[in-house]
C-alpha cells in the first residue's frame, strides 16, 4: 500500500475551528429549555436550537465542562484524520494483470480505404489502406509488413499473389521457383504494366542488370563494392581487419577504373564481369616489369589526373605488396569467378531493367533466385541495393521539383515483396532502408519461415530494428520455438478469474471457496502452434491482435484471369533476348534463308564495298 506523509498546518487549522464550532453548539444547547418528560432524548432542544441560533452571539469565550468536552472531541476528530493511514494506490478492477483481447472486425474496418482495390490483402476480412493521404490521420501506419509461415502455409497463394492482382502499385517479387509471373503476368499485361524479369535460376530468358548503368558518381563506386563484398563474404567473421581493408581498396580500385575509363570518358559500357578480366592481368609475370593492368591505371591518371580509381590502386599497391598481393588476389579472384560463366556475364553486361522507371510507370518485376544454390546470391543482393538506392534518389528528386519531367502526382507506390527473403541473401543496410523509405511511396514486405531465419541473416539487433519499422506482422505458421513465443509475447496478456473451491470430508466436513485474479497471455504458446491451417494472426501498429481466415485466393475478383497451370489459356509466356545478335536472329526467318560464297557475293551489285 503506498502511503503520503500529511502536512500538519491544515489539520491544525481544521482542529482549532471544530473545538471553537463545537463548543458553541454546546454553549448554544446549554441555552435551550428543558424539553417535557416524555421527551426522553431531549430533541426538542434541537428544534429550538434550530428555531433561536440566531440569537446567540458568535463570539462566546466563557467554556463550560460540557463546551469543552465537545470541542475536544472535534480536536480528537482532526487528530483522527491526521494519522490515519492514507492508500494512494491505484485499482483497475478486472485489468490487474492486462487488457489484451482480440480486436473486432469493425475495429480493422477503419484501417481500410474506401476503394477496395486501394487495400493491402492481409486476411479474409482485414485490409488496409495502402496510401495514407487517403486515410485518417489517426489511422496512418507504416505499409512495411513481416510475413511468417513455414513451407506450405500460403505466404504466396494468400498474401503475395492476392496484392499483386490488386494493380494498385508498382511490384518487386521474389520467387524461388519461377511460377508467379506465369501465374499472375496476364492480369498484370491487362492491367497495363511493364514486365521485368531477373532470372538466376536459369540464367536465360531474362532482362539484364548492369549496375554501371545507375552509377553517377564516384561515391557510387564506395556503394557497389561494398555491397559486393558483404553480399559474397562466407560469415561476419573473416579474418583481420588487415586483410578486409585490403580486399576493399582493390575492389574499389578495379571497379572505380571501368567506372571512369568506360563511363566517363565513354569509351565502352563498363560491366562487372570485366573486373574478373582486369584480375587476370594484375600479376607481374616479371617482378621488375609493370603488369597490363598498372599500365592501364597510369593511362587513365594521365587522362583524369587525381581520379579516385587511381587513388585506391596506388594506396593498394603501396600498402598490399609482394606476397600480400598474391593473398588478396586469390580472394577477390574467388568473389568475381562467377563472371568466368557465359550466362553470368551475358546478365550483366547490358541493362534492360529501367529502374529508375518504376515509380513513374507502373512495373512488375519477378526476381527469380534459386532455392539452394547460393553462388548468385549476390547478384540479387546488388540488385535490391541498387532498387533502393536509385529509387530513393529518383523520388527525391521528384520531391525537391529537380527532376526533368514528372511531378509529386506522377509518384508509383513501389512494394517490394521478399518471398523467402532468406534466399534473397543479406541486403546491405536495410535495416537503415527500411527506417526511411516510408516518405519515399516505397515499402517492403519481407516473407520468412520464421523469426531464426531473419535472425541469423541479419542478427538480433537488426532484427529488432527491422520488426519496429513494420507496421504489420502477419503470422500464418511456423514450428520454430522463437516464433511461437514471440507471437504469444505480442498478443498481450490479460486478466482471468480463478475460482478455489476446497472440500474436506468426515465428522466435521468444511468447504470454502475463493476467486483470485490471474495473468494469461491471450494467446499462449501451445495455442499459437495450433491454429488452423487455415488461421491467420495479424498485428497492426498500437492495435489488439486480429485473429482470422487467410485470404482465399480464389475469392479476389480478378482471380478468372489468373493461371494455375500451362494449359491454363491465361498461362503468361514471355520471351528475353541476352544480346542484339540473338534477339536479330530469333526474328530472321529461316525459310529465306540461301547459302553463297564469298565468290558468289563478289558479284553481286551492293549499296556498299566489302573490301571496307
Amino acid at each position: 500500500m503506498n502511503t503520503t506523509e500529511r502536512k500538519p498546518l491544515p489539520y491544525l487549522i481544521a482542529a482549532a475551528v471544530l473545538f471553537y464550532a463545537l463548543h458553541w453548539l454546546a454553549k448554544l444547547f446549554e441555552l435551550a429549555p428543558d424539553t417535557a418528560v416524555n421527551d426522553e432524548f431531549g430533541l426538542a432542544k434541537f428544534d429550538w436550537m434550530a428555531e433561536h441560533w440566531s440569537d446567540k452571539s458568535l463570539i462566546d469565550i466563557q467554556f463550560t465542562s460540557l463546551s469543552l468536552t465537545a470541542g475536544f472531541i472535534g480536536v480528537l476528530a482532526a487528530f483522527f484524520f491526521f494519522t490515519r493511514k492514507q492508500d494512494k494506490g491505484v485499482y483497475r478492477t478486472g485489468e490487474e494483470h492486462g487488457t489484451a483481447r482480440f480486436a473486432t472486425v469493425e475495429e480493422l474496418a477503419s484501417f481500410q480505404d474506401q476503394d477496395p482495390e486501394k487495400n493491402m490483402i492481409f486476411t479474409q476480412r482485414a485490409q488496409m489502406g495502402l496510401f495514407n493521404q487517403r486515410l485518417p490521420y489517426n489511422k496512418h501506419i507504416n505499409k512495411n509488413a513481416l510475413v511468417i509461415g513455414g513451407t506450405g502455409d500460403w505466404k504466396t497463394r494468400s498474401f503475395g499473389k492476392p496484392n499483386m492482382m490488386q494493380l494498385n502499385s508498382s511490384y518487386v517479387f521474389t520467387d524461388t521457383k519461377g511460377m508467379v509471373i506465369h501465374e499472375v503476368g496476364t492480369i498484370l499485361k491487362e492491367g497495363g504494366y511493364n514486365i521485368k524479369v531477373f532470372d538466376l535460376i536459369k540464367l536465360s530468358n531474362t532482362d539484364g542488370f548492369n549496375v554501371f548503368r545507375y552509377m553517377n558518381k564516384e561515391t557510387d563506386i564506395d556503394k557497389v563494392s561494398e555491397a559486393i563484398i558483404n553480399a559474397t563474404k562466407r560469415s561476419d567473421h573473416q579474418g583481420e581487419d588487415f586483410w578486409a581493408q585490403a580486399e576493399a581498396f582493390l575492389t574499389r580500385a578495379l571497379i572505380g577504373y571501368l567506372y571512369f575509363d568506360g563511363k566517363v570518358l565513354g569509351k565502352y559500357e563498363p560491366n562487372l564481369a570485366q573486373v574478373a578480366d582486369l584480375l587476370r592481368f594484375l600479376k607481374r609475370a616479371d617482378p621488375e616489369i609493370e603488369s597490363p593492368v598498372e599500365e592501364m591505371f597510369k593511362q587513365l591518371e594521365e587522362e583524369l589526373p587525381g581520379n579516385y580509381a587511381n587513388k585506391q590502386f596506388q594506396l593498394f599497391m603501396k600498402n598490399f605488396g609482394g606476397q600480400t598481393l598474391m593473398s588478396v588476389l586469390a580472394i577477390i579472384s574467388s568473389r568475381f569467378s562467377v563472371f568466368d560463366h557465359d550466362d553470368v556475364r551475358k546478365i550483366v553486361q547490358r541493362d534492360t531493367m529501367e529502374i529508375e522507371k518504376w515509380q513513374l510507370e507502373k512495373t512488375a518485376v519477378f526476381i527469380h533466385i534459386p532455392e539452394t544454390d547460393k553462388s548468385y546470391q549476390f547478384l540479387s543482393s546488388l540488385l535490391f541495393t541498387t532498387i533502393f538506392d536509385t529509387s530513393i534518389r529518383v523520388v527525391d528528386s521528384i520531391l525537391k521539383g529537380e527532376h526533368e519531367t514528372a511531378k509529386k502526382d506522377n509518384l508509383v507506390h513501389l512494394q517490394v515483396y521478399g518471398d523467402e527473403a532468406a534466399q534473397i541473401g543479406k541486403i546491405p543496410l536495410l535495416p537503415q532502408v527500411i527506417s526511411v523509405i516510408r516518405t519515399r511511396e516505397i515499402s517492403i514486405k519481407l516473407m520468412f519461415q520464421s523469426h531464426s531465419q531473419l535472425e541469423e541473416l541479419y542478427g538480433e539487433k537488426n532484427t529488432k530494428t527491422i520488426i519496429n519499422n513494420c507496421g504489420a506482422i502477419l503470422y500464418l505458421g511456423s514450428n520454430d520455438p522463437d516464433t511461437l513465443k514471440n507471437m504469444s509475447d505480442r498478443t498481450g496478456a490479460q486478466t482471468i478469474q480463478q475460482t478455489k473451491v476446497s472440500k474436506s470430508y468426515g465428522q466435521h466436513g468444511s468447504s470454502s471457496e475463493s476467486t483470485d485474479s490471474l495473468k494469461r497471455e491471450l494467446l499462449d504458446y501451445h495455442e499459437v502452434a495450433t491454429i488452423a491451417l487455415d488461421e491467420a494472426l495479424l498485428f497492426l501498429n498500437r492495435q489488439n491482435v486480429f485473429k482470422d481466415k487467410k485470404y482465399r485466393l480464389e475469392e479476389h475478383p480478378r482471380y478468372g484471369r489468373h493461371a494455375d497451370s500451362p494449359t491454363d489459356p491465361n498461362w503468361y509466356r514471355y520471351k528475353r533476348y541476352m544480346s542484339d545478335i540473338e534477339e536479330w536472329l530469333e526474328n530472321v526467318d529461316q525459310s529465306n534463308q540461301v547459302e553463297i560464297s564469298l565468290e558468289e557475293l563478289e558479284e553481286i551489285a551492293l549499296p556498299w564495298d566489302l573490301s571496307a
